[in-house]
């Protein structure tokens, strides 16, 4: 082909390159999920747009201790696998990927701290009332006189698997007010996951979930506070025989020190058609049995443990298996906070449980406060209009405060998220809008509201997070490491003491 005609076949290729260019679909096609299909913008590739990323240097230096040395009573075992995976813990070396970013592009200004040494983002209040809290100040303030043992619920999707974040917050408030162990857990956690102790099952295990009612593998709605529960024996088996199942409880070398020091070991369980037989376990020594009559009702097994134990197997033996709902292992009195990760949630299926049930285990446990963490679900699904999910998540937080006259709620908003645009890692461009909505539902039912987004460092501040050495959020640009749930912990455990002590103050006053 003679020279001419080539350079007559190139010219017309990058002609209709950049016609197609032009007419492409700015955002992309999104073929599923979380998958588009972009054409590269010709005025990128020509101009490409300088990375702005948050400046997170106030962060850094407000939480330099957290964030260059092993946390206070915290053990980390390096021989884990470090994966980009967000259901193993980090050994806080995440590998920065090779990519167009440069690490030290750092534009952007955050203004959320005031003063020096103060807290760089404080919680919210409907109408600025800090009395919507005050419930739950009281029984923070009453506990030594009380003696009892409160909870404090802390839902979330998968950025709080793997106790996140609930670990860093139980143990500063067990720290300050009492309380030992990691609170409560399902017999069957989510596949992949880990709690604050190492967890083994022996047995015919299956965990049934909000899809099992939507599924329809489940006829009734009795899912209770952790929105989930386990049996040990096949749904509606027909068999006249004895099946087998066993908890194995270990210590944890990715744990705070006061969760292997319990005093309590509880299960909750009702719905079994025949008797079964539940047993307590120290390494080989049976500590106590019992034969548990059938039920059709929320019921308790509650063992009492003198001394710290690092191993426990709790074991059920029958012809037919209760649902169990949760284990608990608590201290006598003081607080327990639980981790309860919703994977895949946006935090709108409680209203599709049974509330009557919900309600009665609530009593049971002594719930006083609620900690709702949601958000990364909705954020790769880009829309204009996020009222319906305001409207959603509005009537969650109504049904849930309605269940107790005392107890409270504070919703953590969406942290940021990016997305790969053109090489380089920008926030999606709807998290203020989700951020807005969960703050407007918070408020209108009466909620706190703390602005996980803005602590952060607002815009494009999670690329900071994932750059910063050692990592403080993973390659996915999701999902903190845990130094990093560590910081961000420290930033709400800080706004919820500094209103706290606030509470004490105005109390001191008018008495």
């Amino acid at each position: 082909m003679k020279p001419y005609k080539i350079f007559l076949f190139l010219i017309s290729i990058f002609i209709l390159l950049f016609v197609i260019s032009m007419a492409f679909p700015k955002d992309g096609i999104q073929i599923r999920n979380n998958i588009f299909l972009r054409f590269p913008d010709i005025r990128n590739v020509l101009t490409p747009e300088e990375s702005k990323y948050a400046d997170i240097s106030e962060i850094l230096k407000y939480h330099q201790e957290e964030i260059t040395k092993n946390i206070e009573d915290l053990v980390l075992d390096t021989t884990i696998n470090n994966s980009d995976s967000i259901l193993v813990a980090d050994s806080l070396k995440a590998e920065i990927p090779k990519d167009t970013i440069v690490k030290n592009e750092i534009k952007t200004k955050i203004t959320t701290k005031t003063q020096p040494g103060e807290i760089l983002q404080r919680l919210e209040y409907p109408n600025n009332n800090l009395e919507t809290l005050y419930p739950f100040f009281n029984h923070l303030k009453n506990l030594n006189q009380s003696g009892e043992l409160i909870r404090i619920l802390h839902y979330g999707d998968s950025q709080i698997e793997g106790d996140r974040i609930s670990s860093y917050i139980r143990n500063e408030l067990q720290k300050q007010f009492g309380g030992y162990g990691i609170g409560m857990f399902a017999p069957v956690i989510i596949k992949g996951t880990n709690i604050s102790m190492n967890l083994d099952l022996n047995g015919t295990w299956e965990r049934f979930t909000i899809q099992s009612i939507k599924n329809g593998n489940i006829t009734h709605k009795r899912l209770g506070a952790l929105m989930s529960f386990g049996r040990f024996v096949p749904l509606n088996s027909f068999e006249n025989k004895m099946y087998f199942g066993e908890i194995n409880l270990y210590k944890s070398n990715i744990t705070y020190l006061r969760t292997r020091k319990f005093k309590k070991c509880k299960v909750f369980y009702g719905y079994n058609e025949k008797p079964f037989i539940a047993e307590l376990k120290y390494k080989e020594n049976t500590l106590d049995a019992e034969l548990i009559a059938r039920s059709n009702q929320l019921s308790t097994i509650t063992w009492d443990i003198e001394g710290s134990l690092d191993e426990i197997t709790i074991s059920f033996k029958g012809e037919d298996s209760p649902d169990i709902y949760a284990i608990a292992l608590d201290d006598q009195s003081g607080i327990a906070v639980d981790n309860i990760p919703l994977r895949g949630s946006s935090g709108t299926d409680f209203t599709k449980t049974d509330i009557a049930f919900l309600r009665s285990m609530y009593q049971q446990i002594n719930a006083k406060l609620i900690i709702m963490q949601f958000g990364v679900n909705l954020v790769p699904h880009v829309v204009d209009d996020y009222s319906y999910y305001e409207k959603q998540f509005y009537k969650q937080l109504k049904t849930l405060k309605g269940l107790r006259p005392d107890i409270c709620i504070i919703v953590i908003g969406v942290s940021d998220m990016s997305q790969n645009k053109y090489g380089r890692f920008v926030s999606y461009p709807n998290i203020v809008k989700i951020r807005e909505a969960q703050k407007n539902a918070a408020f209108k039912a009466g909620c706190v509201f703390w602005d996980m987004y803005e602590a952060m460092g607002g815009e494009n501040s999670m690329p900071s997070w994932v750059h910063n050495d050692p990592p403080l959020a993973r390659t996915d640009y999701t999902h903190f490491t845990w130094k990093g749930s560590v910081v961000i912990s420290k930033m709400f455990f800080e706004a919820l003491m500094h209103d706290y002590n606030k509470f004490l103050k105005i109390e001191n006053i008018d008495h």
